[in-house]
């Protein structure tokens, strides 16, 4: 078959010579013009979205990442290195943040967000790759959004988190001596902070975007699963807690574990077996912790004059003239029975007073294990648990996404009705049946319409309902769940349809995408002649010779 070039600058020449005119009308170009079409009405469709939808999300990222910064800053980092972890990889950022700054509450908030950021690098091009340009890009935004949010708050006066505190100042609890105080706050910082993060996330997921991190992969699980991300969210934070929790236990200093965790394993040791057990030092137990009391400065020796409240529970009567060496002495033979000391109430004493000083760094290993074990299974982890569970079920009850529920809709305008669901994009069986009510002894004849949708598709399409038969009657069913072929969302083509219809009732931009379609018909015309006189014989030919 013979190929035909066409020049697209002559082409308003060519439309008085027949013969010319009937070769371009046979030249297939659909494929062509088709392709031109599509990537005119996604570029229309990417300016729509930067001229109508964009600011009105771009407000929403800055309130959610505004949520969740002041989360993080004032209930989550403000617990130290014992305190609360976030749900997913941002334990992990936290985690790196404590690693780098361990005692520096500030700098580990700041930095948290710098590693988050990092750390979510290879996952946005997974994004990229997996859920779409928008999804990957605000996801982004919203990460430095979080940083910089984070990073002006830091340096203003007085609302800073190192001097403002909400509700309570949590660093001070910990400092006083009542450790059961701070804990049942570090419950209600977790369960507020949830609170939070779940409402920032369903904020950024009704968007179609994520808040980075483990989001990537429950958000792309979900959608091919049809799982609550509420969930998944929740099962993967969960087991990431448990990891970074360990992790975190295993580094953290036994002057920052909580102080009733390691009396109660030196309690349970009794003060028989702690004469017998050596510290790291080879010192005995008693010794080393009365060697700590009185030689680190103000726990028992204040300006020379030893705490009365602690004489008086060790037994010690008489100070004149006694230096450190010769009370702890007689506090060991105290505790050894002599004088009618009680030594179990001075044992217990002794151990309170000590760990609530920061005393366990010369522990040897095998108390510091069980030490260890106790606060993995302490308040950090349970508080923390509290938070995902928190932070879970806020997003379940903000973004229902696949909580679908059945709705019966009785009307006496069924065509409606229906018509309403398929213009809106329903894609799922529409079961209706006719009726006859009985109301006030009176026989009124109906249908009934059968759908089934998530919850949040129902919020959508349920104005347009009342507005196409104000008289309907709607009951809600729960469902425990759908079995086989389910499309979980509706088919919102409006704004598609409405740049379609624009680019192909536009005859100058029909007219363009001819020209271009012609330009690549040439092209695609002239590729195929080349690699055809390639394959002849007589080009093998003349390559042989």
């Amino acid at each position: 078959m013979e190929t035909i070039d066409i020049d697209p600058q002559k082409v308003n020449t060519i439309e008085g010579n027949d013969s010319n005119q009937k070769v371009i009308k046979d030249l297939d170009m659909t494929h062509l013009e088709n392709k031109i079409i599509s990537k005119r009405e996604q570029r229309l469709l990417v300016q729509s979205y930067f001229k109508n939808k964009f600011w009105k999300e771009f407000l929403k990222l800055i309130l959610a990442a505004f949520i969740i910064t002041i989360a993080f800053d004032y209930f989550i980092s403000v617990t130290g290195r014992n305190g609360l972890f976030p749900a997913g990889l941002g334990a992990f950022a936290r985690f790196l943040s404590i690693l780098t700054y361990g005692n520096d509450v500030s700098k580990q908030s700041s930095f948290y967000f710098i590693y988050y950021f990092v750390i979510n690098v290879p996952l946005f091009i997974f994004g990229y790759i997996k859920l779409g340009k928008k999804f990957s890009y605000t996801t982004i935004l919203f990460v430095a959004l979080q940083i910089t949010f984070d990073q002006i708050i830091q340096i203003i006066p007085y609302i800073n988190p190192t001097e403002f505190h909400f509700i309570v100042n949590y660093k001070l609890l910990q400092d006083i001596t009542n450790s059961w105080n701070a804990g049942i706050w570090l419950f209600v910082f977790g369960v507020i902070g949830g609170l939070m993060l779940g409402l920032s996330y369903s904020i950024v997921y009704k968007m179609g975007s994520s808040t980075g991190g483990a989001d990537f992969i429950s958000i792309y699980y979900s959608k091919k699963k049809n799982k609550p991300i509420g969930a998944i969210n929740r099962n993967v934070n969960l087991v990431i807690l448990a990891v970074v929790i360990t992790l975190n236990t295993i580094i953290l200093p036994m002057n920052m574990v909580n102080p009733d965790i390691k009396a109660n394993v030196l309690n349970n040791l009794g003060l028989a077996k702690a004469f017998e057990t050596y510290d790291k030092n080879n010192v005995d137990l008693i010794n080393s912790i009365l060697n700590y009391l009185f030689n680190k400065s103000g726990l028992v020796d204040v300006n020379g004059v030893v705490n009365p409240d602690f004489a008086h529970n060790m037994g010690l009567t008489d100070l004149k003239g006694k230096d450190h060496a010769q009370l702890i002495q007689e506090i060991i033979e105290n505790l050894k029975g002599k004088n009618n000391f009680n030594t179990d109430t001075g044992w217990k004493y002794l151990v309170e007073y000590a760990t609530k000083n920061g005393y366990g760094d010369d522990l040897p290993t095998s108390l510091v294990a069980q030490i260890k074990l106790g606060f993995i299974f302490g308040p950090s982890l349970f508080a923390s648990i509290g938070l995902v569970l928190a932070s879970a079920i806020t997003t379940n009850a903000l973004y229902p996404k696949f909580t679908v529920r059945t709705y019966l809709i009785k009307t006496n305008n069924p065509k409606e009705i229906n018509k309403t669901l398929l213009d809106k994009g329903y894609q799922n069986d529409i079961i209706s049946w006719d009726v006859t009510n009985r109301i006030n002894r009176n026989y009124l004849h109906r249908a009934v319409i059968m759908v089934a949708m998530t919850v949040l598709n129902w919020d959508e399409i349920e104005k347009d309902i009342f507005m196409a038969d104000p008289n309907v009657k709607i009951n809600i069913l729960q469902t425990k769940a759908i079995k086989g072929i389910f499309d979980y969302d509706i088919k919102k083509n409006d704004e598609r349809d409405v740049i379609l219809k624009k680019i192909t009732s536009d005859e100058q931009e029909l007219e363009k995408i001819r020209q271009i379609a012609l330009v690549k018909y040439n092209k695609e015309q002239k590729k195929a002649k080349r690699k055809k006189m390639l394959k002849s014989p007589i080009s093998k030919n003349n390559k042989k010779n």
